[in-house]
């Protein structure tokens, strides 16, 4: 299709959006993702607030199509990383009983609150938690949310989708806000004495909103010669939210060797897919994550964690499979009163061959004249590149058990790199009761 320069630039107007946070909107780019106006994915959150809106596919072909999906896969995938993998408070009961000469008799340490310890709530018994938490996110992969670069071109093409008629560079900034609002419902049965079965059920509110500024844009013709540029295109803001179900994960323990403090223990988590993944609830991937536990009850209790995430693949990383790897949890309870508990915590997560997100520069093609006028012009942009990182956390909280087995806890998680999806320091309150 063959447009004229003023026809092509009132044309990018009309359909610019220019928000890094999803996907592209051309039908297909994305997958299986089709945000193509009137489809059924285009009112998700992967295709409100899209990278661009239209360019694309009303524009012709680009030649940089490839580069901004793979700038999108990795948003993308750092979302149903993070929000699939965000830590939960423990499925394990803060009130157990030990054995003293065979006399049974309830612990005072209420135990961790965001990672697990080796003992079980005992036969038949029945825990049930609730947690409420929230994660406001800054950054991703070390480039801040308030100023993400975008800089993307789309090429114009004659009838015969060879010859070159123009190209377009678009090039400005996003300030993205991301806020993940998380409600945590856990139940625990003891199978036996010694094996016990959870299901963790999150729900789940994200809000996205995003606005461009400092947009500009640069038409050049076949020969690179600017035509029209720089111009000025107006800021748009975009928000969306949705609501619903995460990724329910089910888990069994089964304890290994146990003393009169000390235990050990072994298990497996099982993360489903049945969360909404085009609006951010869920991964879209299964996860299975095996684990070792041990720990030890005193007035000060030690307890360690080790375990392996696999995902399989999921939509929002290209049809592959989601970044797993090494998770670890380091920590610490004391009893600092007969009903009151001081717990700390180190919890690491790695990701392997994941897709980042790097600040870099596209420049604008120099006019086919020797030497060339003007010199080059380097837009901002971000490009990406796949690469290992761990992700590492403190936990600091408290536990209160006003009577009885019921148990009120309060933490914050603080990020302390600036891996992946980073957030502000995150609050959490949860309430539990073993009956």
């Amino acid at each position: 299709m063959k447009f004229g320069f003023i026809e092509e630039l009132q044309m990018i107007k009309r359909t610019l959006y220019l928000l890094l946070f999803a996907c592209v909107s051309s039908a297909g780019a994305m997958g299986q993702i089709n945000c193509a106006a009137g489809s059924a994915d285009a009112t998700k959150l992967v295709c409100q607030i899209p990278f661009s809106t239209g360019v694309f596919s009303t524009i012709g072909s680009s030649s940089s199509s490839a580069e901004v999906q793979k700038n999108a896969t990795a948003i993308n995938s750092s979302i149903a990383t993070q929000v699939s993998q965000l830590p939960v408070a423990t499925s394990s009961s803060g009130v157990v009983v030990i054995y003293r000469s065979g006399v049974p008799e309830t612990y005072s340490n209420l135990g961790p609150i965001l990672t697990d310890r080796a003992q079980t709530i005992g036969r038949h018994k029945l825990f049930l938690g609730f947690s409420a938490s929230q994660f406001v996110f800054t950054d991703v992969d070390g480039i801040p949310l308030k100023n993400v670069p975008f800089t993307y071109e789309a090429t114009s093409y004659a009838a015969d989708g060879k010859t070159v008629l123009s190209q377009s560079y678009i090039s400005g900034s996003s300030k993205i806000d991301f806020k993940v609002n998380q409600y945590i419902a856990i139940g625990t049965f003891g199978i036996t004495d010694k094996i016990d079965f959870s299901m963790i059920l999150p729900i789940e509110r994200v809000s996205i909103g995003a606005e461009t500024y400092n947009t500009q844009g640069y038409l050049l013709n076949a020969d690179n010669v600017l035509v029209i540029g720089p111009y000025s295109i107006p800021s748009t803001y975009v928000p969306g939210t949705a609501s619903g179900i995460g990724d329910i994960t089910f888990n069994g323990k089964d304890v290994l060797w146990r003393g009169e403090h000390a235990t050990f223990a072994a298990g497996m988590n099982l993360r489903t897919p049945t969360g909404d993944t085009l609006n951010y609830l869920g991964s879209g991937a299964w996860g299975l994550n095996p684990f070792l536990v041990a720990s030890y009850l005193w007035k000060v209790s030690p307890h360690a964690k080790i375990g392996y995430q696999w995902n399989t693949s999921t939509i929002l990383n290209n049809n592959t499979a989601l970044p797993g790897g090494v998770q670890y949890d380091v920590g610490a309870d004391w009893a600092m009163l007969k009903s009151v508990t001081v717990a700390g915590d180190l919890l690491g997560s790695q990701y392997l061959n994941a897709p980042k997100l790097v600040a870099g520069t596209t420049p604008l093609p120099v006019p086919l004249t020797n030497p060339p006028t003007p010199a080059t012009v380097n837009l901002p942009t971000v490009t990406t590149s796949n690469a290992g990182y761990t992700i590492n956390d403190f936990s600091a909280g408290l536990k209160w058990r006003p009577f009885r087995n019921l148990v009120l806890s309060g933490n914050v998680l603080v990020q302390l790199n600036n891996n992946g999806m980073r957030s502000r320091p995150a609050p959490l309150v949860g309430i539990s009761y073993k009956f």
